[in-house]
C-alpha cells in the first residue's frame, strides 16, 4: 500500500494525469524564392525551354508596303485638299473606258443560220355570236291581254283582244299539279304482271318425306322460295289513272292558258296553208317570229302543218281539241293557227 502513488496530489502539475502521444510540430513553409537576376523562377526556366523546342515561325507572306515618299504624299495632301474645298454634290468623275488590247486580233464573223422559215400563222377563231336577247316578260292584266296576228313571212298584222273567261283566269298551283299528275298517270299502261304460284306448271306432289331427313320440311316445287317458283305479291296488270273532276281539268287548262296570255306568249299564225309537209317553211316562219323556244304549234285537223312541225327538235304541235295542260306548261310559247284558234275561244 506505501508502493502506490497518491493520485490526488500534485493534479495541478500533471504529475497523476496519464500520459498523452506527443504531436511531431510541423515543419515551417518555405517561402517562395523570388527571381532575381543571377537566378531566374522555376516557372521561368520551364517557359524558356518549351519555347526553344517549338519550332520557328513562318515569316508572314505580306508584301511590305512600300514607303511612301515626300512627294507622294505632298501630292496626296494636295489632292484631298482640293476635295474638301468642292462642293460635295458634284457628281463623281467616270471611269473611263477600258481599251482593248491593240494586240488581241479581231475574231472572225461567223455567219448565223438561216431561220427556218415561219409556220404558217393560225386562222383566228371565230368570235361567238353573242347570244340573243329576250324578250322582257310582260304581265298584262286581264281585260288588256292580246294576242300577236302574223301572216306566213313573220310580219306582224293585226292583234286580238283576248276574252277574259277563257284566258283572264288567276292560275292555281295545286290544281295544276293535280291535272298534269292525271295526265300523266293515264299515259302509263299497267300492263306488269307476273305468276304467283298457283299459275306455274309443275308438279303438286312432296318433295320428300316429312321427317328423318334431317332437311327442312318441304311440300310443293313452285313455292316462292325456290327457284323457278312462283313470285309472291308481284306486280299485276292494273290502272294508274287519277280521279279529277272534269271541271276541274277543264279550269286547270284555263289556268295554263291564262299564264301564258299574262306574259305575252301567244301568236296566231295567219295564212298557214301549205299544200306539202315543209319544215323549211315552218322554220323560217317561227325563227322570224323571233319568239322564245320550246314553241306549242297548235292546230285542229291540219295534218300538213302537224307533219311539217314535227322534225323541229325545239317546237312540238297538239290538237285543239286534245290540248293536254302539260303540253302548254311545257313550252314557252304558244303558235295557233286560225283555225284551232276558233276552236280554243270557243270551248
Amino acid at each position: 500500500m506505501a508502493d502506490k502513488p497518491d493520485k490526488t496530489q500534485n493534479t495541478a502539475a500533471g504529475e497523476g494525469a496519464p500520459d498523452k502521444p506527443v504531436k511531431p510540430a510541423r515543419a515551417p513553409r518555405k517561402a517562395p524564392v523570388k527571381a532575381t537576376a543571377d537566378k531566374p523562377a522555376a516557372g521561368a526556366k520551364r517557359s524558356a525551354k518549351v519555347a526553344a523546342e517549338a519550332p520557328a515561325a513562318k515569316p508572314a507572306r505580306r508584301r511590305a508596303k512600300p514607303a511612301v515618299t515626300e512627294a507622294v504624299a505632298a501630292e496626296t495632301a494636295a489632292v484631298e485638299t482640293t476635295d474638301s474645298a468642292a462642293p460635295t454634290d458634284a457628281p463623281a468623275p467616270a471611269k473611263p473606258a477600258r481599251k482593248r488590247a491593240a494586240t488581241a486580233k479581231a475574231a472572225p464573223k461567223v455567219a448565223k443560220p438561216a431561220k427556218p422559215a415561219a409556220a404558217p400563222a393560225k386562222p383566228a377563231r371565230k368570235a361567238k355570236s353573242a347570244p340573243a336577247v329576250e324578250r322582257a316578260a310582260v304581265r298584262r292584266p286581264a281585260d288588256e291581254r292580246v294576242a300577236l296576228v302574223f301572216d306566213a313571212d313573220g310580219k306582224q298584222v293585226d292583234e286580238i283582244k283576248l276574252s277574259v273567261e277563257r284566258f283572264g283566269l288567276t292560275a292555281d298551283i295545286n290544281l295544276l299539279h293535280l291535272a298534269v299528275r292525271a295526265e300523266q298517270a293515264a299515259r302509263r299502261s299497267g300492263s306488269a304482271s307476273t305468276k304467283t304460284r298457283g299459275e306455274i306448271s309443275g308438279s303438286t306432289a312432296k318433295l320428300y318425306r316429312q321427317k328423318g331427313t334431317g332437311r327442312a320440311r318441304a311440300g310443293s316445287v313452285k313455292s316462292p322460295t325456290r327457284s323457278g317458283g312462283g313470285t309472291a305479291f308481284g306486280p299485276k296488270p292494273r290502272s294508274y289513272d287519277l280521279k279529277i273532276n272534269r271541271k276541274a281539268a277543264h279550269k286547270a287548262l284555263t289556268m295554263a292558258l291564262s299564264d301564258r296570255a299574262e306574259g305575252g306568249s301567244i301568236y296566231v299564225a295567219r295564212g298557214l296553208d301549205l299544200e306539202a309537209p315543209s319544215t323549211a317553211t315552218v322554220n323560217e316562219l317561227l325563227m322570224a317570229l323571233d319568239i322564245a323556244a320550246p314553241v306549242l304549234v297548235v292546230t285542229d285537223d291540219e295534218p300538213v302543218v302537224a307533219r311539217s312541225v314535227r322534225n323541229l327538235r325545239y317546237a312540238e304541235t297538239g290538237e285543239a281539241r286534245r290540248l293536254s295542260v302539260e303540253q302548254v306548261l311545257r313550252n314557252r310559247s304558244i303558235v295557233v293557227t286560225e283555225k284551232a284558234f276558233s276552236v280554243l275561244t270557243g270551248a
